[in-house]
């Protein structure tokens, strides 16, 4: 699937944002859970280009698109993986 989320709904969201928000556009990853990732799967990830891994997002946003829906999805970053520098 392309475009998952909605371009248009994307440049909005981020034209709007706060800046005290640090509001960026990235990839989320969405993993079947529900266990926090190691820092073995973290670092697989973040190489194939992930900057957010969730639990339940990505499949949500699947349903909605297979509704035609528009969908964005916005993510609240709480628990920061350890980076390639913290081994």
């Amino acid at each position: 699937m392309t475009d998952a989320y909605d371009p248009g709904l994307r440049r909005l969201a981020l034209a709007l944002a706060p800046k005290e928000l640090r509001a960026r556009p990235g990839v989320y990853v969405g993993v079947g859970g529900p266990s926090y990732e190691t820092p073995a799967e973290c670092r697989l990830l973040r190489r194939l280009g992930a900057d957010a891994v969730g639990m339940s997002t990505v499949s949500e946003a699947s349903a909605a698109r297979h509704l035609g829906l528009r969908v964005l999805g916005l993510s609240l970053i709480t628990n920061s993986a350890p980076s390639d520098d913290d081994d």
